[in-house]
């Protein structure tokens, strides 16, 4: 083989696998697409082979001039997985991480959070109906307002079991500007990103 054919069996290797990472890129991303699907004006779901989540905002999508962002979830696993509190997060849109807040914070600003629920109770939505289980619903448990439930840093959800709950989420400067953010749920079989629009 000759030096001028090798070099263009190079060039033609290189393009070929740089064509083959461009498609495999825009395929995952295709993908990723096709497991976000809107549900209303703020509700979204992510579903693909592993996870299953489903998240509504009505509330705060427009009423976010406050340090808490409120997001009600419903979340199965097609395998038994326990989620920990610390594997939900809100992603801003410049790249950075919120974590969920801390019962502390919750207990420390119970007033604020509880005039929040009542203001949101009216555009309250039932995201556990977008499952097939229904009947086998588990609440999270990841807050405890005053009289509430003893609170748990960790749920365990598969095919046959929903965990439903409420996020809350602290603006690390007193209030969340507008944007679109990214509620992210990982567990050891995969991640879901949902679109989080404030207007």
């Amino acid at each position: 083989m000759s030096r001028q054919t090798l070099k263009a069996f190079r060039l033609w290797v290189l393009c070929f696998a740089a064509l083959a990472l461009a498609g495999s890129h825009v395929a995952a991303q295709q993908q990723e697409f096709r497991a976000i699907k809107k549900l209303g004006q703020a509700a979204v779901q992510f579903k693909d082979k592993a996870t299953h989540v489903v998240a509504a905002y009505y509330y705060s999508q427009r009423n976010h001039d406050s340090r808490w962002l409120y997001i009600q979830a419903a979340v199965s696993t097609t395998k038994e997985t326990i989620i920990h509190r610390n594997e939900i997060v809100l992603r801003t849109p410049q790249g950075r991480e919120i974590p969920l807040a801390t019962q502390t914070r919750i207990g420390e600003d119970v007033n604020k959070v509880e005039q929040l629920l009542q203001n949101a109770g009216v555009q309250s939505h039932n995201v556990a109906s977008y499952f097939p289980q229904q009947d086998r619903v588990e609440d999270m448990q990841m807050f405890r307002l005053p009289f509430g439930p003893v609170v748990h840093d960790e749920f365990i959800v598969d095919r046959d079991r929903v965990g439903v709950g409420a996020l809350f989420f602290e603006a690390p400067t007193g209030a969340w500007e507008k944007g679109t953010y990214a509620l992210v749920v990982r567990h050891k079989n995969g991640t879901a990103e949902l679109p989080i629009s404030l207007e």
